[in-house]
């Protein structure tokens, strides 16, 4: 075989094994990253929305928290206080606001008229945060002795994002004491 006849066959053998590539497909297109870059945005968008309502649930969760604890709270100070035939406390005294012609016991009027707000702590020194709820209570005697109560404790407060008053109420039944 001549050189000739060799370099042309090694030539040929070159190019069968060196693969042609196309250079059409090398990467994405600009519809394919703006379709990519949609879904991603929309997708953001609705776990924000996630997030957001999750925030509110928890406020609103650490708040029913709270009045529940301080309710509890008022409530276990009113079944301390001393109770006897002869001496009956003023936080033990029917003050009638559970009446049908007042129910303003039943909805307070917030916050002028009604109680002083207290923080989560009991306290109006806001050293437990903000001042916002307000408990009350309200006796109700069973008897005509009396020697039997029932006593309901509520906390409410207000919650801005719908412009309604929330809450808690506790009940217990009380015997005198002597």
């Amino acid at each position: 075989m001549t050189k000739k006849s060799e370099l042309q066959s090694a030539r040929s053998r070159a190019c069968a094994v060196v693969p042609v590539r196309s250079r059409g497909r090398s990467g994405f297109t600009l519809v394919e990253s703006l379709i990519a870059t949609g879904l991603l945005g929309f997708s953001l968008i609705v776990m924000f929305g996630f997030h957001a309502q999750a925030v509110r649930s928890n406020k609103h969760a650490r708040k029913m928290t709270d009045c529940t604890y301080l309710a509890q709270l008022q409530m276990e100070r009113l079944i301390a206080l001393p109770w006897s035939e002869s001496s009956r406390p003023t936080a033990l005294s029917d003050l009638g606001s559970d009446s049908s012609e007042d129910d303003s016991w039943t909805y307070l009027p917030h916050p002028s008229g009604g109680p002083d707000a207290v923080d989560a702590g009991n306290t109006t020194a806001e050293s437990v945060g903000e001042a916002v709820y307000y408990v009350t209570w309200d006796i109700e005697e069973m008897d005509s002795e009396p020697t039997w109560l029932r006593m309901r404790v509520r906390c409410q407060y207000k919650d801005a994002a719908f412009n309604q008053w929330k809450g808690t109420t506790v009940s217990s039944y009380r015997f005198r004491d002597s």
